[in-house]
């Protein structure tokens, strides 16, 4: 029996080599952010909720005590897209932006070379979704609120399913999954990101919008930073840290920037007004404002949101 020899002693010692580099790094990253049984500091405290750090990998997160079956619908209910505070003063008010933003997103991803099927995580009303039809795509969303998914049906057209990521399940696959400005929010964020990898297609994207809590302006603001909304945000990620967590789960990171972004004024000053100390005739300074200039929209200085690229790798 002859053995056989590696035609290219050299690109096997090369392989090794790029194995064993992958090995320490994956060694050094925390593998479940769900069990993570590292040591853990307090950062601080808010709404009676205590923001951790993990002391290995550095990820800032808080730990859900109640029942987490209940917690989308408690958290996401429609209060969050109409009373404003930390959700949205009227979020079908957003409709153009949010159009405009999908187009936006659609066009950057044909930079990449992709198009085909794509599934919208927490699409809400499909907006953004709309914005990536209007560009060819073939959409789908899956939207925890029963009240937005089915205006996104009705009113938009589009097939969407009431549901958590986590519990979500499809005989398609896709060429593109996007998580706007829902990474921080799974309760579930290990089985959400197994899930991802399961649903796309060999080297699907998946597309983060996402806040760095490593930025300027996080670090400015402190605990007043209007990211720190606990319970309806759950984890607070760093370049580094989302960099981590998609690696762990066999994700490479393709590409990263910042968002041109469309806000309406209405929608700034209501979490301004949530983070805000009391004041003698606040409420009545913040429905001027709001009833002044609430209708205006302006860009979202590209200082602490950013997008984030991965590309799906095959299997070790």
């Amino acid at each position: 029996m002859v053995k056989e020899v590696d035609a290219n002693p050299e690109c096997s010692h090369i392989k090794i080599y790029l194995f064993t580099i992958a090995y320490f790094e994956w060694m050094k990253s925390c593998h479940s952010l769900n069990n993570c049984t590292n040591p853990r500091t307090t950062s601080f405290w808010i709404n009676q909720h205590e923001i951790l750090d993990c002391s290995d990998c550095g990820h800032r997160y808080i730990v859900l005590n109640e029942d987490t079956k209940n917690h989308l619908s408690q958290i996401y209910s429609d209060a969050y897209f109409f009373d404003g505070k930390d959700g949205y003063p009227n979020y079908l008010e957003e409709k153009e932006i949010l159009i405009n933003h999908g187009i936006r997103y659609a066009q950057l991803m044909s930079q990449y070379n992709v198009s085909g099927k794509i599934l919208d995580v927490g699409c809400a009303a499909g907006f953004i979704l709309k914005g990536f039809q209007m560009n060819g795509w073939d959409c789908s969303g899956v939207e925890p609120n029963k009240t937005m998914a089915e205006y996104g049906k009705r009113e938009m057209q589009l097939n969407i399913e009431v549901g958590s990521l986590e519990s979500f399940k499809s005989g398609e696959k896709y060429d593109l999954i996007t998580l706007i400005q829902v990474i921080g929010h799974f309760y579930d964020i290990d089985k959400a990101l197994e899930n991802i990898y399961s649903l796309l297609k060999p080297g699907g994207l998946v597309l983060v919008e996402s806040w760095n809590r490593a930025s300027f302006v996080a670090k400015l603001f402190g605990k007043s930073w209007h990211e720190y909304s606990p319970p309806s945000v759950i984890h607070w990620f760093t370049d580094d840290s989302l960099n981590d967590l998609f690696s762990v789960h066999n994700f490479k990171l393709v590409d990263k920037g910042f968002p041109k972004k469309q806000i309406n004024l209405k929608h700034a000053l209501s979490l301004v007004h949530s983070k805000t100390p009391k004041f003698s005739g606040k409420q009545k300074v913040f429905d001027f404002l709001s009833e002044k200039f609430g209708k205006h929209k302006v860009y979202y200085p590209p200082l602490d949101l950013k997008w984030y690229l991965f590309r799906k790798e095959a299997e070790l």
